[in-house]
């Protein structure tokens, strides 16, 4: 598992204080499992990590919308324009 930097952590614990607390703590352990699938640092994170997570993880379609909405909040915590790919049953 590659650890989180610094300051990604703490925009995740930031989320995770603000809201719906079992929402937000979901959304948090999304991010932190598929950043540990992708066993990269999440700046190195790209489209490929995301298409690659949906192929091997086979995801009710319920769940792929949640990963989806978790990997768009990490894309923002990230600054990256745009949105991440949609899983397959969202296209």
């Amino acid at each position: 598992m590659t650890p989180l930097s610094l300051p990604l952590r703490r925009k995740i614990d930031l989320y995770r204080r603000k809201g719906g607390k079992t929402s937000r703590r979901n959304t948090a352990a999304r991010i932190e499992r598929f950043i540990a699938f992708a066993g990269l640092p999440p700046e190195q994170i790209g489209k490929r990590h995301i298409y690659e997570f949906y192929e091997q993880q086979q995801f009710a379609q319920s769940t792929e919308r949640d990963y989806h909405y978790a990997l768009c909040q990490l894309w923002r915590m990230l600054g990256r324009p745009g949105e991440p790919p949609k899983p397959p049953s969202m296209r």
